[in-house]
């Protein structure tokens, strides 16, 4: 979660904010937020995160957490886009490895799922 002294807030649309934050440990992130029921800004809407690692996602979130549709991309040049479910892949979605080989299909809890049936 985000602390009041790390929003910056650039204006409001309905219950979102839309800001701009640079964490202590250098990670960034840019898009929309709203408050929690205890009144604490958290990532809800879109937007992107840029880690101070280079790890970068592009998409929804809700109350802090990847969720919804999205693009996470590793320094290593892995990709995934596709669906999210509390930080994790989760539903369809496609995943491409650094060597370029693809798998496109079901994931659950972060692992591919090869067989449905």
């Amino acid at each position: 979660m985000m602390s009041d002294d790390e929003e910056q807030p650039l204006n409001v649309d309905g219950d979102l904010l839309k800001v701009s934050i640079i964490f202590p440990n250098g990670d960034k992130y840019e898009g929309e937020s709203s408050r929690s029921s205890s009144g604490a800004l958290v990532r809800s809407g879109t937007g992107k995160h840029t880690s101070s690692n280079g790890l970068v996602y592009i998409g929804e979130w809700c109350e802090d957490k990847m969720q919804g549709r999205g693009t996470l991309r590793h320094p290593s040049g892995a990709r995934y886009e596709g669906e999210f479910r509390d930080n994790m892949f989760h539903g369809s979605g496609t995943y491409v490895f650094p060597d370029t080989s693809v798998y496109r299909g079901q994931f659950h809890k972060n692992r591919r799922r090869r067989d449905l049936h």
